[in-house]
């Protein structure tokens, strides 16, 4: 059941009234009964491993607080992080693990060659299971006491409007508003409301209209460099919108309930540097490396080697976690060396550099990176940098995209909207214009309805992370 779906656009509505009508001592099993059937909907026997993460975490945050002798309580953590890292591990990475032991074999000179049958990969599964790593570490290091009710935790892991695709939220802040006494407020609704409606038009009028001509140009092993240089520019708004709608469209459901999540994003692409972008971009993943990998390491307070080790450490962990491919490592790999080369400047450069100049050398180098992101392989990702420094032709690239003078329209038309969309999501401005509504209601019903017409769904992004 995903959001962009009519599944979805009743699913939500009836849980809100179930959960509103119902009274609050019941209201954690309305909305852990609907996240479980909102996550089986996608595939009902990944279910278990679901609860096989809730049922470790809690435990082991049980166990955790009943331990007072230090060598048992870091083997209960231990413990736990690793049975909740190797559910990932199997179902995201045994493939890639095992393909890439069997080409270094080869590389040796062996003529091995493993088979194992298809693993399919849970959606959601590196977002809930890092919410339930954070809840056991933070336990052990006692800033967060365990969660005794076994019902509010299982619903903070399931929580069905941030399950698959986050924001990955920390404990502390959610069981508390899960457990408080909430009413429907009219700002609750209306920014419910609004949110919803910005995440929908990112997704479906700007991010699906995009992806289309991505797509098109992408599929191929050599296309021409202005489709490449094109295409990925479509793309870097693309997964920005895609995944930006996913986290308003979450955070409006939740609002709906009286629930408030953690904002994910804050306009990247004017960050005026890559440090400034990750702390712009999934916020909450950025977080969750900085407070359980990056500072654990040493962060900044132990040299300038130590923090590079600790920076690449984290780069190399993030593209890991995008995805079980060679491709996403070198996409995390350089970001690792943007870091690098912004933190050696910052120290040995007193030239201040212009805003302006800044923010677009970093939004060329994210979207230059964009192409081990999007690419099918490693070599598809160099074949496609090679024809970016290939002779170009104009009208060969608009041929591949599939592109006329009326999209090109509707998608600079869409992207003018970003600045709006970003004032209907505020909290701070309480009133717009009716024809605002007015406009993104039926800009969203009739690229929803050109979709439907044309047969084609385009999953949210990060469902396969």
């Amino acid at each position: 059941m995903s959001f962009d779906s009519l599944d979805y656009l009743l699913f939500l509505p009836l849980v809100t009234l179930l959960h509103w009508l119902c009274p609050h001592r019941a209201r954690w099993a309305v909305l852990l009964g609907a996240s479980l059937v909102f996550y089986a909907s996608w595939n009902p026997s990944m279910t278990l491993l679901l609860l096989s993460v809730i049922a470790v975490s809690y435990t082991a945050g049980l166990m955790l607080n009943k331990s007072r002798n230090p060598r048992a309580r870091k083997g209960i953590l231990v413990l736990s992080l690793l049975l909740c890292a190797g559910f990932l591990l199997y179902f995201k990475y045994f493939h890639f693990l095992a393909g890439t032991a069997e080409s270094v074999v080869r590389m040796l000179g062996s003529d091995v060659h493993f088979s194992f049958r298809e693993i399919i990969l849970p959606v959601g599964l590196s977002f809930y299971t890092f919410q339930a790593m954070s809840y056991v570490i933070d336990v052990y290091r006692g800033t967060l006491p365990a969660e005794t009710h076994p019902g509010y935790y299982a619903l903070y892991i399931s929580f069905f409007p941030q399950l698959v695709a986050g924001p990955i939220e920390r404990a502390g802040g959610i069981l508390k508003q899960l457990k408080q006494r909430r009413v429907l407020s009219k700002e609750d609704a209306r920014m419910g409301l609004r949110l919803l409606l910005s995440g929908f038009f990112r997704k479906i009028v700007i991010a699906d209209c995009c992806a289309r001509f991505v797509d098109a140009a992408y599929s191929l092993d050599l296309p021409d460099g202005s489709a490449v240089f094109l295409a990925t520019i479509l793309f870097s708004f693309q997964i920005y919108c895609d995944f930006s709608g996913y986290s308003e469209i979450a955070a409006g459901s939740a609002r709906l309930l009286g629930i408030r999540l953690s904002k994910n994003f804050d306009q990247p692409y004017l960050a005026p540097g890559i440090r400034e972008f990750w702390r712009r971009w999934h916020i909450t993943l950025s977080r969750w490396f900085q407070d359980y990998v990056y500072i654990p390491l040493g962060g900044n307070r132990k040299g300038i080697a130590r923090q590079t080790l600790a920076l690449w450490t984290v780069f190399l962990l993030s593209g890991l976690w995008h995805g079980a491919d060679w491709s996403f490592v070198l996409w995390g790999a350089l970001h690792g060396v943007f870091m690098t080369a912004e933190l050696w400047l910052s120290r040995h450069s007193k030239r201040k550099i212009p805003d302006a100049v800044s923010i677009g050398l970093t939004y060329l180098l994210v979207t230059f990176s964009w192409v081990f992101f999007r690419a099918a392989s490693v070599s598809h990702a160099f074949a496609l940098i090679q024809r970016l420094f290939s002779p170009w032709s104009i009208a060969a690239g608009w041929a591949v995209l599939g592109m006329n003078g009326l999209d090109a329209l509707w998608i600079l038309l869409a992207l003018s909207c970003l600045p709006l969309l970003r004032q209907l999501a505020n909290d701070r401005i309480k009133s717009l214009p009716a024809a605002v509504y007015a406009y993104c209601f039926l800009a969203i019903a009739l690229a929803f309805w050109m979709r439907l017409d044309a047969n084609m769904a385009n999953a949210f992004i990060y469902f396969q992370f």
